[in-house]
């Protein structure tokens, strides 16, 4: 060895003294063979050199545990250095400095002020780094600066002075948040940044000498931007990784990597222009020609191939935040199809399929990955995600107890690994693993052991971990979860006011902290133009303080205000030994009362100031925002005016506004005391007034913003407190907010049914794959849908838009037919109270053919106070009823008998005539309101009248046709909400403006093209009534072959009728059945379908399948079903069918786009169902009644014939059929379509 070469040259010799530091185990020698590697340079030229020793001796420093000043002396002589260096303005003098300060920030660990400090330092110098760059490049190449901004960044060609030319090159340069979210650099730049023209001014391969390395520590600072609530700080480092990434590293997936990271961010802070423009590099991610490209030449080139994997994995990481599976999925192929590399990345492919698996929803799969996972000795922070992932699969299984006892063994693991080395890090593992641990003992009720109070004190200490390192806005998530689950135990009312003043000193606590985050944050980022996750979980905290206090406030104001009429009726000797009383309730009570006396001007303080500091926020924090004002002014106007002392300056105010000669004689003595306790009286009504007027616009801007955010539980909220405040005033507006109030929880009902629906379904299903994100999503309290999924699913389901709830209620009304009378029956949500209304008349809208003439029905609105165990009750009944027809029928189709009406079915009847009565007596409240806006029809508008009800989910279980008061209707029909309704009914205009899939010309060559065949005479349509037209009708009868009853009476029917149904198109018998699979195609394009069978549709159909279909065509849908033979029984026992009831297939086919769902209420024996058929066609063809009205008469058990005939022409006798009592109709949608 040349030993002359190491003594003369000092980069050689230090560069020895970094091998011995490698090669040797003892730690003493290392420690000393890098200082030595460090002082042996000590010339100029070799400063950079020096630099890169000191950081890989702060690296061992800091991986041993040595003391934090130590290693900051270190990293501040190593700064120094650079400082000293004379070219102030190199690059890579900006590269080291950033570089530095980072490792200082992560040296003084998170949460610091010192972190944050150095943070910031850090991402100051790698700003200043990028924006120097882009200038010296924009003076060389000043055209094509940026791509699709907002404005125009082209420096034009300026024959003037250079100041003037260097000035518009500085506006060229982004300087906002939204400027920099919207930059992208064109490749003419980028090129010129290769160029070695500009030296050391620029970033370049001569600047940057360890590119990979600074790409890596920007990605440490932009989360830890993101963690402390600096994002909007994360676009220029970002835009200096893109640079770094696409010339200096020359890695295309890496370029794609970072692109993605900035779509994530732009979505984090709303900047919706531009997440549309960086979405389009989605397309990019996963298995692309150039990742795949970049795979078969890796070997061969500078980038390895786990280095490529190592991309792939970061690509997968962003695309799962931003719930795009299927790219992610991609990825995850891609890496793998880098080679299995060490035993650490299998591990790490496995739990990342784990991970994937679970948010698929796939949880069996999700097991089996976690399972596969050895269990060997595993890094901290791989062990600690492991944990989570492995958590959250047994809590998504419902293995709830498991879940807490993993996190808890997690965690015990963790502790006992606590050293020096790496202590910062297990710290924050083991505050995240015990957050994670509380949270899922308070959410789940898996206590075991511990106490209410070991529990809180558990949360509170998982609260305190997270803020003391640094992870505030986790905390605002522990200290939600606290609060909840202290309200959430509670027996009596002091139990309930005890846990209120906790968790109200809990959430108070927290907004303190809040408050000091917001202050630190805003101090930082001047902006208000963006949205912060983590500052809009500081206001989701100080909005749940203002949210409880005005909880409590209302409990106070009610009782307040039914004291105060109670005071007005007793003397006042009673009002003082009530008041002596009073002092010896519980400390708590006195105390809570105490407070509530103040909370109204203090909570409309703090709401004033957050309105202030929430100018750009999402729509569910400002709806939220504004449903609170509302109520805080709704109480005050409560408390303002008692019920005796408002209806009191009522009559003051129109006293004073009469006649004012009652009022001359003021000289009197006796009219001054009235005068001025009627003045008192006005200006009180003033006063409230304004209150009422206030809560009003508060309100309806919270309704109208969570409507625009698809956040409907707020805008349920709203509406429901609109109503409240109008039903005594102005009955028209109440009903709009009454039937806005409905659709918002119908909605949200249909969204249950159509998650519920694709729990069986293939996840590479697109409707299911978005379902899952919606799911996964769902806690921010907006559904909104990423674009990804939204455009595809605009055009290839219809489920979205039935979800949907119009910001203009009013308008909705409009467009129904003249001749519909909508009736509300809504219960609140917890069931306490039954709102009803008759709904202002409909003027007629643009309804098809001759309108009927109008009848006046004026608005009426009533709210009534319930039982919530009388429903369940009445449901019980109603359900244990179908329960036991079913099984009765079931049994006589097992033994082989026929539905004759037996006398075992006699006590059936009884019971249903019981529901029937009961159902009466407990709407009667509501009802007997109603009926007096009912309109009074004579016998010829009784043909025409269509009475919609649109009833909840508890009250459409029920025989709502049955009911006494619409037995005059010769059309009732039900439906979920008005905003359902109006859907259908525009889905039906829509497609009678662009046509269906088959015009009607088309439908005449197809009736030409069948010989011997006559089209239908043409029928006319009654007035209010809409045409579907008899040559597009399909039909399915018996397709197992399972009962010839069925069959036969399709066939005579069809034959019987047969100048109707010559173009019907359909399958009876098992031979003529669609093959699995074939549905859609069978349903495609109908205007109206026939569905007679056994069993049910769900039987034959899965429900995920009935929900992804595309019904939007079929306007009309009768299905005649749930009857049973021995055959059908045995089919479906081995075939395990779906069994769902009939609201819940009523939704189903709703969402799938039908207009109208025509179905038994109770199961019907086959031969039941045979003679509906006849019965049914012979209302819609021979008589040309409405679907509505066709199933109102089968109710009503007219023109059904009391023996089955032998053809259809055989009903002279009139007689009813006396079964059809149990065998009722409902009728869901539109009731005025008309076969025509």
């Amino acid at each position: 060895m040349d030993f002359v070469k190491y003594i003369n040259d000092e980069k050689e010799l230090s560069a020895l003294w970094k091998m011995v530091a490698i090669a040797t185990s003892d730690k003493l020698w290392q420690f000393n063979a890098l200082q030595k590697a460090v002082s042996a340079l000590r010339a100029p030229t070799s400063c950079w050199l020096k630099v890169d020793y000191i950081f890989d001796l702060v690296d061992w420093l800091q991986a041993e545990g040595f003391p934090v000043n130590t290693i900051t002396q270190q990293l501040q002589w190593a700064i120094s250095i650079v400082i000293d260096v004379q070219d102030e303005t190199c690059s890579r003098q900006l590269d080291y400095l950033m570089r530095a300060n980072a490792l200082i920030a992560s040296v003084h660990g998170f949460g610091t002020d010192q972190h944050r400090q150095h943070l910031l330092l850090a991402v100051g110098f790698a700003t200043k780094l990028i924006k120097m760059s882009l200038k010296a490049a924009t003076m060389t190449a000043p055209e094509n600066m940026r791509v699709k901004a907002v404005k125009s960044t082209t420096v034009p060609h300026d024959s003037k002075s250079g100041a003037i030319l260097q000035k518009k090159i500085s506006e060229a340069i982004p300087s906002t948040t939204i400027e920099w979210a919207e930059f992208a650099i064109s490749d003419d730049v980028l090129d010129v940044l290769d160029n070695s023209v500009l030296e050391s001014s620029a970033i370049s391969l001569e600047t940057i000498l360890n590119p990979r390395l600074s790409f890596d520590v920007l990605s440490s600072l932009i989360d830890s931007l993101q963690d402390v609530g600096l994002t909007p700080l994360c676009f220029p480092l970002l835009t200096l990784q893109q640079v770094l990434a696409s010339r200096l590293i020359g890695l295309k997936p890496l370029s794609v990597f970072v692109s993605l990271k900035i779509l994530k961010i732009c979505q984090d802070l709303h900047l919706l222009k531009a997440a549309d423009y960086w979405s389009e590099y989605v397309k990019l991610a996963g298995l692309t020609a150039d990742t795949t490209a970049s795979i078969k030449v890796a070997a061969a080139t500078k980038h390895s191939l786990p280095e490529l994997q190592e991309v792939m994995l970061m690509q997968m990481d962003v695309l799962t935040e931003l719930n795009y599976y299927p790219m992610a999925r991609q990825c995850l192929e891609a890496a793998a199809s880098c080679g299995s590399g060490t035993t650490l990345m299998q591990e790490r492919l496995l739990l990342k399929r784990a991970r994937l698996a679970l948010l698929e929803g796939i949880i069996p799969d999700a097991f089996g990955y976690l399972n596969a996972i050895p269990k060997t000795k595993k890094s901290k922070k791989f062990f600690a995600e492991y944990i989570t992932v492995y958590a959250d699969t047994l809590l998504a299984a419902g293995e709830c107890s498991q879940a807490a006892r993993a996190i808890a063994d997690g965690i015990k693991a963790l502790v006992a690994k606590h050293s020096g080395m790496e202590a910062q890090q297990l710290d924050i593992l083991i505050a995240t693993l015990s957050a994670k641990h509380a949270c899922v003992i308070a959410q789940t009720a898996q206590h075991g052991d511990l106490t209410r109070t070991e529990i809180s004190s558990l949360l509170h200490e998982s609260t305190a971990r997270l803020v003391k390192v640094g992870h505030v806005s986790n905390a605002f998530d522990v200290t939600r979860i606290h609060a909840k689950y202290l309200l959430h135990y509670r027996s009596n009312e002091t139990s309930m006011h005890q846990a209120q003043l906790e968790a109200r000193c809990l959430l108070e606590a927290a907004c303190e902290v809040a408050d000091g985050f917001l202050q630190e944050v805003f101090s930082v980022v001047k902006s208000n133009d963006v949205q912060i996750p983590a500052v809009l979980k500081a206001m989701q905290i100080k909005l749940d303080h203002c949210s409880l206090s005005l909880e409590m406030l209302e409990m106070w104001t009610k009782n307040f205000v039914k004291q105060s009429v109670e005071k007005s009726k007793k003397d006042l000797v009673q009002v003082i030994l009530e008041e002596y009383t009073e002092r010896e309730k519980p400390e708590s009570v006195i105390e809570w009362n105490h407070l509530c006396r103040t909370l109204g001007d203090a909570t409309l303080c703090n709401l004033l100031n957050i309105e202030k500091q929430m100018k750009h926020c999402t729509p569910a924090l400002k709806s939220r925002l504004y449903l609170l004002l509302g109520k805080c002014k709704r109480l005050a106007y409560m408390k303002e005016t008692p019920q005796e002392e408002s209806s009191r300056a009522t009559r003051a105010v129109q006293y004073s506004t009469g006649s004012q000669s009652e009022d001359l004689d003021c000289g009197s003595n006796a009219h001054k005391v009235p005068s001025m306790e009627k003045f008192k009286m006005v200006k009180q009504f003033i006063i409230s007034q304004q209150l009422l007027i206030d809560a009003s616009n508060h309100l309806q801007e919270a309704c109208s913003i969570a409507l625009d955010g698809k956040c409907l539980e707020i805008a349920a909220i709203a509406a429901l407190d609109l109503f409240d405040l109008h039903y005594n005033y102005d009955e028209k507006l109440a009903g709009i907010y009454l039937a806005l109030y409905q659709s918002c929880q119908a909605s949200r009902v249909l969204y249950d049914t159509l998650q519920g629906s694709m729990k069986n379904a293939p996840t590479t299903t697109l409707l299911s794959t978005a379902m899952q994100v919606l799911l996964n999503t769902s806690s921010s309290g907006e559904r909104t849908m990423p674009k990804l999924y939204s455009d595809e699913l605009e055009q290839k389901h219809h489920a979205f838009r039935v979800l949907e709830v119009s910001s203009q209620p009013s308008l909705l009304l409009r467009d129904l037919p003249s001749n519909f009378t909508v009736i509300i029956l809504q219960h609140s949500a917890d069931r306490s109270y039954l709102y009803g209304g008759v709904l202002e008349k409909p003027s007629g809208g643009k309804a098809v053919g001759k309108q009927p003439a109008e009848t006046s029905t004026q608005p009426i609105m009533c709210k009534v106070e319930t039982d919530a165990k009388r429903l369940e009750a009445l449901l019980s009944h109603a359900r244990q009823l179908t329960e036991q027809l079913d099984k009765y029928l079931q049994q006589s189709a097992y033994h082989g008998q026929t539905f004759v009406m037996p006398d075992e079915i006699s006590s059936l009847l009884l019971e249903y005539n019981e529901l029937i009565n009961a159902t009466d007596t407990y709407l009667q409240p509501v009802i007997s309101r109603l009926s007096k806006a009912l309109p009074s029809v004579d016998a010829e508008q009784r043909e025409e009248e269509c009475v919609v009800l649109l009833a909840d989910g508890y009250l459409l279980e029920l025989p709502l046709e049955k009911l006494q008061a619409f037995d005059v209707y010769s059309s009732v029909s039900r439906d979920f909400s008005l905003q359902v309704l109006h859907h259908r009914l525009m889905s039906m205009r829509k497609d009678g403006r662009k046509g269906s899939g088959r015009s009607e010309s088309q439908n005449k060559k197809k009736v030409d093209k069948k010989a011997g065949t006559k089209s239908a005479p043409g029928r006319a349509v009654a007035a209010g009534c809409l045409p579907v037209p008899l040559a597009d009708v399909g039909y399915l009868a018996d397709m197992h072959a399972e009962c010839p009853t069925i069959a036969d009476a399709m066939r005579t029917t069809l034959n019987h009728y047969h100048q109707y149904t010559a173009n019907w198109e359909g399958f009876i018998g098992i031979a003529e059945r669609p093959a699995a699979g074939a549905w859609e195609a069978v349903l495609a394009d109908r205007k109206a379908f026939f569905y007679c069978g056994l069993e049910g549709l769900a039987a034959e159909v899965a429900p995920f399948k009935i929900t992804q279909l595309a019904l939007k065509e079929c306007l009309l849908m009768i299905l005649l079903d749930q009857g049973h033979t021995r055959e059908s029984l045995l089919r479906t026992s081995r075939s395990h069918a779906s069994s769902v009831d009939t609201v819940t297939l009523a939704r189903m086919l709703t969402i799938a786009g039908v207009g109208c769902v025509t179905l038994n209420y109770l199961p019907a024996s086959p031969a039941q169902n045979a003679t509906h058929i006849q019965a049914l066609m012979t209302e819609l063809l021979e008589n040309c009644r409405s679907a509505g009205q066709a199933t109102q008469q089968l109710n009503l058990g007219m023109l059904v014939p009391d023996q089955t005939p032998d053809s259809p022409g055989q009903q002279g006798s009139g007689t009813a059929y006396r079964a059809s009592a149990c065998a009722a109709f409902i009728c869901y949608g539109l009731p005025n379509l008309v076969l025509s």
